[in-house]
């Protein structure tokens, strides 16, 4: 019988755990959680690339779901389909060290289905914040349709310095251009904090949760929004610097 821990101990490298502790809530939290839904895959002969492609599925539903939504019951579901893409995130990348079966695109459909996620969660939460007045909207009467655009740049603030990242890293031949923005192991309290803040797989999900109960869509929309794009200045700034 596999067991999580036989999980953990062949695929929790020291240098995967020393890229991925800073991450709290997905590491304490959501990777335990992945050792004990993987244990079922790891009896059929699905591959882990088509959990990576299955995990699209729970991030479509979520996004419909934000769009159709008006009752704190639905965007429950809602945030439970989010949370059960970050457990199939971790599910693909657990089977491909256990059975050693790597591709050279599994790690390309993994960043493409993260970079789905990146966009969607705030995206939907915007969604959900012009179709859900919150007390925030009363205080500052912005237009609903304020909190839509505001969440898609969320979104697109988060994934734009991966992309920048990417490129500086095939034009310059190496990563030690985007080494203190990329290798998570030496970032400081700061960066760490920034980590958390902002991950598709950390602390965003439970503020989404909060949000739900405290009926603070709006709020968190618009304090995302900020966070997202202060990080990104500074992360563009970090890859043009040492470039």
């Amino acid at each position: 019988m596999i067991t999580p821990k036989e999980i953990e101990e062949k695929t929790m490298t020291p240098a995967k755990r020393a890229m991925a502790h800073n991450d709290y809530f997905a590491f304490y939290i959501g990777r335990p959680i992945s050792y004990l839904l993987t244990i079922p895959f790891l009896y059929t002969k699905v591959t882990p690339n088509q959990v990576t492609m299955l995990s699209l599925v729970p991030l479509l539903i979520a996004f419909v779901m934000s769009y159709l939504g008006s009752t704190t019951y639905t965007f429950l579901w809602t945030w439970f389909f989010f949370f059960l893409w970050n457990l199939l995130d971790g599910v693909d990348g657990n089977m491909a060290r256990y059975r050693k079966q790597f591709s050279r695109m599994g790690s390309v459909y993994d960043a493409m289905i993260g970079y789905v996620a990146m966009i969607l969660q705030p995206f939907a939460w915007g969604i959900v914040a012009a179709h859900i007045p919150g007390s925030l909207s009363n205080t500052l009467a912005l237009p609903d349709d304020v909190y839509i655009v505001l969440g898609a740049l969320s979104g697109i603030f988060v994934i734009f310095p991966r992309f920048i990242m990417h490129k500086a890293i095939s034009q310059l031949g190496g990563e030690d251009a985007v080494k203190e923005v990329k290798d998570k192991s030496s970032f400081s309290l700061s960066k760490t904090i920034a980590l958390n803040l902002t991950s598709a797989t950390g602390f965003v999900q439970v503020f989404m949760f909060v949000s739900i109960f405290f009926n603070a869509y709006d709020f968190f929309t618009l304090a995302y929004f900020f966070i997202n794009g202060g990080v990104m200045i500074f992360s563009l700034v970090s890859i043009f610097k040492n470039s």
